[in-house]
């Protein structure tokens, strides 16, 4: 599996955003996306999800055309893994109802591992006002990965976690890309946090 970037180009409000931007991401490898504050990291994410459509350009995932000029996937027919930076859970339902919400029948076996891993299952009942932020950072990150996705985007997914909670997430993100062989793509503003996740390639935007 890959996921492929191809003369991307990206306007709002009159302003370029990105401008023909070129990228490869290989299974098992995390791609950082890095530039100032405001330059198009999180809105880049949008678009690989197809939360956002192009002006132009490709998105190509695991040999399928997400995006070009003639084609645009639905967002949730991409089959991406989305951590936001607002967690986007659902407020109606608890953490373990999160989590499970699109769980793949292939990851069962590793649910509990998942779960342990990111120190959650004494928040699993909790609904998400209930949860602080560092809890409902992990159960996105539990969700994102469970349903198995063709490709895993994380936007400043460790930004309300403390160093030890860190260290875990990022052991658990690095063994799940390297076990179901799928490409990521992370946005962070401390790249100091990245310890013991192995960047392979930086995408810089400017």
């Amino acid at each position: 599996m890959s996921l492929e970037v191809k003369n991307l180009s990206f306007s709002f409000n009159k302003s370029l955003l990105v401008e023909n931007l070129d990228f490869k991401i290989e299974k098992n490898e995390v791609g950082l996306i890095a530039g100032t504050s405001g330059i198009g990291k999180s809105t880049l994410l949008n678009i690989i999800s197809g939360l956002k459509n192009p002006d132009k350009g490709s998105i190509i995932c695991n040999e399928k055309i997400l995006n070009n000029e003639n084609i645009f996937v639905e967002p949730e027919k991409r089959n991406i893994g989305y951590v936001f930076q607002d967690f986007a859970l659902f407020p109606h339902i608890n953490a373990e109802k999160n989590i499970k919400y699109a769980l793949s029948k292939d990851l069962l076996d590793f649910y509990n591992v998942v779960v342990d891993s990111l120190c959650l299952f004494d928040c699993m009942e909790k609904m998400p006002h209930e949860m602080s932020g560092g809890q409902k950072q992990r159960v996105a990150i539990a969700r994102s990965i469970l349903m198995k996705p063709s490709a895993l985007l994380l936007d400043e997914p460790f930004s309300n976690l403390d160093s030890q909670n860190i260290v875990n997430a990022q052991k658990l993100i690095s063994n799940f890309i390297e076990k179901i062989q799928i490409p990521c793509v992370l946005v962070t503003h401390d790249t100091n946090q990245l310890e013991t996740l192995n960047i392979s390639k930086v995408i810089k935007l400017s």
